[in-house]
């Protein structure tokens, strides 16, 4: 009897002190820059595991959402900023506490903050890529790198995003400058009609009013779903590996409960909500591509400076608003 008691005791201990069923209790608040619906389905994963802690979900877009980190300074009322780019990380890398995931060797080294204790962790990759529509163009007519895209054959087949408009074309047009710098995007604007929304691109691809547009992988995976003749086609060259991330808010109320959220965010099922949710493509490299994309090991990437981006941000866009003109 004293043997069947002391094994329920060690039971109960071992219980007590699960990392899984620890009654952590408290408030957090979750500042989200990706969809409302990946802030709400990720929240309520993570309730189910620390169902005594009350999660707040703030709504907002990345600037506004930094704009706030910084108002509140040096007691903001957030812990966890939620899927803004690596570069408004980098930007801002002092207001975010250093904290090695419970999950961190699961995270490839160019997916989150390089430091030895990262900063911030790798959520989703917004890769571009072309998408063409197969009853417009032949196979052998396909664009299979940056540099075709100033081929005189494509004048007017393009459709692209204002860069000075669009953050995600403003990256298509950073990849080429660092590919072949602003000689080369001369040759590429006038093959362009450009449009004042990200959105039009794959649209208009997709009724084959354009052959060729430049959109985020998953706009192509959403319209193959669907049935509509498109590919997507990856620039030999490479297509720029960017990710948005999440980190950990300096001085915010609830740092325990933050660390609890950060190490939910890296599992493999945080990944999975992602993807289902929206369809987006995630650093976690056991949760498959979105639609029929291929798998990210088999995508030709290139480095992609995000440092660099931000900094030339204004000056590239207007030069290149400046040939549209």
């Amino acid at each position: 009897m004293k043997k069947m008691s002391l094994i329920l005791v060690t039971i109960c201990l071992v219980l007590m002190f699960s990392g899984n069923v620890i009654a952590q209790e408290g408030n957090l608040t979750v500042w989200v820059a990706a969809s409302p619906a990946e802030g709400e389905n990720l929240i309520q994963a993570f309730s189910k595991h620390y169902p005594n802690i009350e999660v707040d979900m703030i709504r907002a877009g990345s600037g506004e959402l930094l704009t706030r980190l910084m108002a509140e300074q040096p007691n903001p009322k957030g812990d966890i900023i939620l899927g803004i780019a690596k570069e408004a990380f980098e930007g801002n890398y002092d207001y975010f506490v250093p904290y090695k995931s419970k999950n961190d060797s699961a995270i490839p080294k160019d997916l989150k903050d390089t430091a030895e204790i990262p900063k911030y962790y790798g959520y989703s990759m917004p890769l571009q890529a072309f998408m063409i529509n197969t009853t417009v163009l032949a196979p052998e007519d396909y664009p299979k790198s940056w540099k075709d895209l100033a081929l005189p054959k494509y004048k007017g087949k393009i459709i692209l995003a204002n860069p000075a408009l669009s953050g995600s074309a403003y990256s298509q047009v950073f990849q080429m400058h660092e590919l072949y710098g602003f000689d080369f995007i001369k040759e590429v604007v006038p093959n362009v009609v450009f449009v004042t929304s990200s959105s039009m691109v794959p649209e208009s691809v997709a009724r084959a009013e354009y052959a060729i547009g430049i959109t985020g992988e998953y706009n192509i995976a959403k319209h193959i779903d669907a049935g509509t003749p498109v590919i997507a086609i990856y620039p030999e060259e490479g297509t720029g590996a960017r990710f948005d991330a999440s980190g950990i808010i300096k001085n915010g109320p609830n740092l325990e409960n933050a660390k609890l959220f950060m190490d939910f965010l890296t599992t493999k099922e945080a990944y999975e909500i992602v993807l289902n949710t929206k369809s987006r493509r995630t650093v976690h490299p056991e949760v498959p591509a979105p639609g029929a994309l291929p798998p990210l090991n088999e995508i030709p990437l290139m480095k992609y400076d995000a440092v660099k981006a931000a900094e030339m941000r204004e000056e590239l866009s207007l030069k290149v608003s400046d040939l549209i003109q």
